[in-house]
């Protein structure tokens, strides 16, 4: 911690050195996505032949000043770093008529190809053609970008997933009604992604959680400070680090004009229906997570200080989201609440410093209160088992663009994310209070497994440079950028009686003792570059030719234990040295494609690409191996008295010692090499009418280097086969045929876990096809549509070795029954989503949210324990993911909403949102594990609820 008030103390230092170093030596740095657009295009005469000696200026409400650039040899031109927002262009030239060219929108990442044909005349007349380039035909990026009409017109819950919920070809792991899953991240994968490859990225800077994978947040944002949001998914850049889920949120600033929002949306339990049961063995049960207050208030302003030259603009938010759980009780019989608050204050600055620097300063606060967190790992959590989150965090970043030249920009930024996560206790529960986890009834009671705290923080700074070269064999457009991360995430741990006890459908099973209290301490430093162009030639064909660099290294700090250690004679205190880089990687990753103008009018476009992604990590790798970090020991209870308390008497001797994890007992191969994917894809777009757009897109992506555990100690010949337990055959309880289980030899030794490679994992591949439709709002209609067909198969791991390590080993062969054939995370057959808007006649406005998805896979398994069994327990997949599924989902929202307009400046607009329409409470979650409450439904998707809103522009 005590290098936090450095780091903050001296970031100006270190932002106003990356800029300093840009200057001097011109070096070729951004490593960070575009949060602006381009304008490019050629200026030629009614004979086609180019005009060199054309003038082009570019002007708009986003802009604080006007910008002006000459043409190039070829006629060629090229306006980079354009702030989201709708243009004009004015092309002049001696002895052409002036040529206004209006209402081209530019959003994040888009490149909007504007051709000026000139007309022979006197330069004062000016002829003006009205229109916008609906295309993009020189990236073969496939993005998603959500501008105001789509975030504020579009019924859905208003935080980012319930936004990447409306993309094309998305899943997630929940299932939002109305904003019921706001307050809990939802993990997300497209096309193929690794489940947790997701980047939240503010302005162009990728400002995540460093913890486990990196592919986590704990910040939540105001949906409403957003100007765009945006989702790259495939196809990416060599600026963009993933192949995943990369949001880009681009926060609103001021203007020439005061301009402000308020607005407030509000629903309760009067305005949802009741729930529908559903049935296990026959007999309705408790499920789902009904709303019984859903209140939502949010107020911005932005304007000028100085017209031209001082924007500023503010933002704050209060949500409150409580539920019910229907599915635990209180000792009343009522179900237990799940209260969650939150708060945001967002403050943005924008400078206009001559005519070509633009600088931003941007603050962005969030508190998250959830009062009833629960362990996702277990389905059925009690009250006093959830923990007490009070959890504030801030982002500060600085943002600079200059025009060094009419055809050279500099983008430089910075940031800063500070967050103290805490998952505490809950005030009823006291120090003798333990945890007790049924792994067959997957319940969790008496107290949290743990309570800790998470002091993190991340820095990023980023230089990034644009250059464009014409009648250099055709066109180019040269980015080249840097980017470097410092990180830190430290855990504070203790755990009540340094002990979990589990059990085995209510029968004392066993004892881990953790090695708590402790305070972990873990870093990591990750560096990228990038090259890339855009090389345009005979103005239809663009090849994007990039490369891209990335170092990651990872270490721990010297540290000591606690000297307050609750089992010093299992885990024995200890000075352990700093690590160095337990984790260093070097990697270069090609990024090609095309894209062909195939008519030469900008209306249709050919896409084809490659690209190598390498898996993003964050902490989690060196956190499986710090001394100084969660570890545990496994041991056999005999619950002699039979009062379902583990006395240190029952559990505590070497004799039952049965596993080992974490610290001391777990290494790192020093040959592991980075996970990464290999991506190919190819699709056709094409503009129909109007800015209508269509594609159709085929994806293939494979996985390689892929990581797992493996214990040492225990490796596969240790095994032998048995085929009964506890004097009886061994059946598979979902198939009843005949299995075979493994029994170690003789009783588990001191584990040696190794993480490394594991090569089966090598074959996972996947192939979707995908068909898009995409309008702007224009002619009083909008539409985002997406179809895809897709399947993801192979062979099943934990999540990652960043992400659940400590669930599996690839040297028992008991993991490895069912292991191959799966269909792997949530893969959905057929996905198809609708976003539409279209305004009714007197003001009135209908709005559209479906999304389908086919059923999940289900992947059933089963804890078998016996004498038979030297490890005493093993868990065993009975049958492959996909081989059974959940019920497939379909949610449809509406809304209707009626503008009033007031003095031509105040447009006030009440609105209903009706969410889950058809009422479908479908079934999305069921117990797993075979045993009494095997397939009981745990979760359904919350009734139909009415949600009213009120919202307030000038």
């Amino acid at each position: 911690m005590s290098r936090i008030p450095g780091l903050a103390q001296s970031w100006f230092r270190l932002f106003a050195f990356a800029v300093l170093a840009t200057l001097i030596f011109c070096i070729s740095l951004p490593a960070q996505v575009s949060t602006t657009g381009k304008i490019a295009g050629v200026v030629t005469d009614s004979s086609g032949a180019a005009v060199a000696t054309a003038s082009v200026t570019v002007k708009g409400p986003a802009l604080m000043a006007d910008r002006t650039s000459p043409a190039q040899a070829d006629g060629s031109y090229l306006f980079d770093l354009l702030p989201p927002g709708t243009y004009e262009l004015i092309t002049t030239a001696q002895g052409f008529q002036s040529l206004r060219q209006t209402g081209i929108v530019i959003t994040a990442g888009f490149t909007a190809t504007v051709n000026s044909h000139l007309q022979v005349g006197q330069v004062q007349q000016t002829v003006t053609v009205a229109g916008e380039p609906v295309i993009d035909v020189q990236t073969v990026q496939t993005a998603t970008t959500f501008n105001q009409q789509l975030l504020q017109d579009i019924p859905a819950g208003r935080d980012p997933w319930s936004t990447v919920a409306q993309m094309p070809g998305v899943t997630l792991t929940t299932f939002d009604v109305g904003g019921n899953q706001s307050m809990q991240q939802s993990t997300m994968q497209v096309h193929g992604s690794t489940p947790g490859e997701q980047v939240f990225s503010f302005n162009g800077l990728d400002l995540n959680w460093p913890g486990a994978n990196g592919g986590y947040t704990q910040f939540y944002s105001n949906h409403d400070s957003f100007e765009e949001f945006q989702v790259v998914a495939d196809n990416a850049a060599s600026a963009v680090s993933i192949s995943g889920v990369y949001m880009n949120m681009v926060t609103k600033s001021g203007s020439n004009t005061l301009h402000g929002q308020a607005a407030a949306y509000y629903a309760t339990a009067a305005t949802q229906a009741a729930p529908v049961l559903p049935t296990f063995n026959g007999s309705p049960v408790n499920s789902g997570s009904p709303i019984f207050l859903d209140r939502d208030t949010t107020a911005s302003l932005g304007g000028p200080i100085m017209k031209d030259k001082w924007w500023l603009f503010g933002s704050y938010r209060r949500y409150d989201v409580d539920l019910s759980i229907l599915t635990v009780r209180d000792q009343a019989g009522n179900p237990v609440p799940d209260i969650n608050h939150q708060t945001n204050t967002d403050l943005r600055s924008d400078w206009q410093i001559g005519q070509r620097n633009r600088f931003s300063l941007v603050w962005l606060y969030n508190s998250q209160n959830r009062f009833y967190r629960r362990d996702t790992a277990y389905q059925f959590v009690s009250k006093e088992a959830s923990w007490l989150q009070i959890e504030p965090a801030y982002i500060l970043q600085g943002l600079w663009t200059s025009q060094i030249t009419n055809n050279f920009l500099l983008d430089v930024r910075a940031g800063y994310n500070k967050e103290v996560f805490p998952l505490g206790y809950q005030h009823t529960v006291g120090p003798n209070d333990f945890t007790r986890q049924d792994v067959t009834l997957s319940t969790e009671t008496g107290a949290a497994p743990f309570a800790f705290s998470n002091p993190a923080w991340v820095f990023k700074a980023a230089v990034g440079a644009s250059y464009y070269k014409g009648s250099l064999a055709g066109t180019h457009n040269f980015k080249f950028g840097f980017e470097w991360g410092d990180s830190y995430n430290p855990y504070i741990y203790q755990i009540n009686q340094g002990i979990n006890a589990q059990y085995n459908n209510g029968a004392a099973l066993d004892v881990i003792a953790y090695d708590t209290p402790f305070t972990e301490k873990t870093y990591f430093r990750d560096t990228s570059a990038y090259f890339q162009d855009a090389w345009t030639l005979k103005r239809r064909f663009t090849l994007n030719l990039g490369l891209r660099y990335d170092r990651f290294a990872s270490y721990y700090p010297a540290q000591t234990t606690d000297p307050n250690l609750t089992f010093p004679d299992l885990f024995p205190p200890a000075k352990f040295a700093a690590s160095g880089n337990l984790i260093q990687w070097n990697n270069v990753s090609p990024r090609l494609g095309l894209a062909v103008d195939v008519t030469g009018h900008g209306t249709s476009v050919l896409r084809a690409s490659y690209g190598r992604y390498y898996k993003m990590e964050g902490t989690g790798l060196v956190e499986a191996v710090n001394p100084v970090g969660f570890a545990g020991q496994g041991y056999t209870w005999n619950d002699t008295n039979g009062d379902g308390i583990p006395q240190t008497s029952e559990w505590k001797d070497p004799a039952n010692f049965i596993f080992g994890f974490g610290g001391t007992s777990t290494h790192i191969d020093p040959k592991l090499s980075r996970p990464y994917s290999d991506e190919f894809s190819v699709g056709y777009e094409k503009q129909l009418w109007g800015d209508l757009r269509v594609s159709a897109s085929y994806f293939y992506r494979v996985k390689k280097n892929l990581g797992g555990l493996k214990n040492l100690a225990q490796p596969t010949s240790d095994y032998t086969p048995i085929t009964t337990l506890n004097g009886q055959p061994i059946v598979n309880g979902v198939t009843n045929q005949p299995l075979t289980l493994f029994s170690l030899n003789s009783a588990p030794p001191a584990p040696n876990i190794l993480l490394t490679n594991i090569s089966e994992l090598d074959n996972n591949a996947y192939h979707g096809v995908e068909f898009d439709a995409v309008k702007r709002l224009s002619h009083k209609w909008q539409l985002l549509a997406g179809f895809t067909m897709q399947r993801q198969k192979g062979v099943f791991c934990c999540a990652g070795y960043s992400d659940d390590a400590l669930n599996d080993d690839f040297n028992d062969p008991n993991r490895d029954i069912n292991r191959r054939n799966n269909i792997l995370n949530n893969d959905a057959t057929y996905v198809f989503k609708v976003d539409s808007s279209y305004d009714l006649p007197w003001k009135f406005r209908s709005s559209v949210n479906f999304q389908h998805y086919t059923g999940f896979p289900f992947q059933p398994t089963e804890v078998f324990s016996g004498p038979e069994l030297n490890q005493l327990s093993t868990t065993v997949i009975l049958q492959p993911a996909g081989d059974l599924r959940l019920p497939s989902v379909n949610l449809l929202n509406l809304r209707f909403a009626r503008e009033f307009v007031f003095r031509d400046r105040v447009h006030i607009e009440p609105m209903v949102d009706l969410f889950n329409l058809t009422n479908g409470q479908t079934v999305v979650s069921r117990v797993q594990t075979f045993g009494p409450n095997y397939q009981f439904p745990t979760n359904t998707i919350n009734p139909f609820l009415a949600r009213f809103g009120l919202k307030v522009n000038f």
